[in-house]
Formats: C-alpha cells, sequence, structure tokens
C-alpha cells in the first residue's frame, strides 16, 4: 500500500485498536495466478508471548482455502471513509477521500479441530456479549455443531508487517483542516461523522 509518511501510523496499540473494532476483513491469497478474496470476520489475537496472531475461518466448499500455505497471504481491515469537497478548501480545487485503511501481511496454517473448536467459541463469546440472551458454542446442538465443523476450515496467520494509512489530510493547513471537520460533521452519513472524529482527536 502506497503510504506518504504524513499518513503512516506505526503505533502498534492504535492499528490494534482499529482491527479489533473493523474486525470484518478481506483475506486475499492468491492461486494459480488469480487474487482471490474473502470477506470474513478476523480476529486479531495476543499471544503468551505478546506477539499477535490472526484468526478466522472460511468454508470448505470455498477453494480459496486450498491455496493457503502457498505463499503470503493479505488481510485488509477498512472502514470510516468519505469525500473530501474541494469546496470546502481554501483555494484548492482538487477533490479528495479521506479513510483509514490496514494491510497486514503474513502466512497461515491451518488450525486442527480442537483448536477451531475453541476460536469460534471466543468468536462467538465477543459478539453475543451484546445479546438480551446471549448464546455460546455450548448452546449449540452437538450434531449439527459437527456438521457445520466439518463444512469449515480454520486458519491462523503469523504477522510478517503491518501497513497502516490514516488519510486524515495531515497535509492541510490549519484552516483547511478545520473547515474539513466542520462540513463533514455537517452531513447526515456515519462515515463522514467518524472520519471528522478521527481528524478532531488529531488537531494539533
Amino acid at each position: 500500500m502506497h503510504i506518504p509518511k504524513y499518513n503512516q501510523v506505526t503505533d502498534w496499540q492504535e492499528i490494534a485498536a482499529f482491527i479489533r473494532e473493523n474486525s470484518f476483513g478481506i483475506l486475499v491469497n492468491v492461486a494459480a495466478g488469480t487474487p482471490l478474496a474473502t470477506h470474513i470476520p478476523i480476529e486479531l489475537e495476543e499471544r503468551g508471548d505478546g506477539s499477535h496472531v490472526l484468526t478466522g475461518h472460511i468454508a470448505k466448499a470455498n477453494p480459496q482455502w486450498e491455496a493457503f500455505t502457498n505463499g503470503p497471504t493479505l488481510v485488509i481491515f477498512t472502514a470510516p471513509h468519505a469525500y473530501i469537497s474541494s469546496s470546502w478548501y481554501e483555494k484548492e480545487t482538487i477533490p479528495t477521500w479521506n479513510y483509514i485503511a490496514v494491510h497486514v501481511y503474513g502466512q497461515i496454517r491451518l488450525l486442527t479441530e480442537d483448536e477451531l473448536r475453541a476460536s469460534l467459541a471466543r468468536l462467538m463469546d465477543r459478539y453475543e456479549a451484546a445479546s438480551a440472551q446471549p448464546v455460546s458454542l455450548q448452546d449449540v446442538p452437538q450434531q449439527h455443531l459437527e456438521n457445520n465443523l466439518r463444512a469449515i476450515v480454520g486458519f491462523e496467520l503469523s504477522i510478517t508487517d503491518v501497513q497502516a494509512r490514516f488519510k486524515l489530510s495531515q497535509n492541510k493547513h490549519e484552516q483547511d483542516y478545520n473547515s474539513i471537520i466542520t462540513h463533514l460533521r455537517e452531513r447526515s452519513d456515519e462515515g463522514s461523522h467518524k472520519i471528522a472524529g478521527e481528524m478532531a482527536k488529531r488537531k494539533k
């Protein structure tokens, strides 16, 4: 990913927080020269030694998993984005787009059945926590669970590189920067409000 220095974020805590908040990612690898991509929840997990991995699962019917061990894999996390009108600038006439994106590269290994069960349990526990009547993996009928386990493939990605671009008008002067925040807040869409909030947190 092309990242000008003024858009680059290297603080791991900030990057990790973004991944956890926007964990519905895009899993990308290559099979026979063709890029393959799947949109799935992908969880960032910390190991006992302080290292981090990404975990997830895809349908066994999805041929992408057969190429997992052929080479490096890319996972893309992105969420808020917003169009920036050039009319908000004092002088410039070229519009742009503000966004946040994190690319994580690594090597994949397949999970054992026990590891897959544990991964699914953690995934359900996290997202069921906000439910009025949370459901756990233990609540799933045994035969139904077994049938589903046979239909999916779990994976763990060991992280080798992380690239984070927070494109938030960091190269604009104060007047334009404040104008962008103001105009974004006047819009009704969630993306504009989130980008405005991220920009406001970074005001000098």
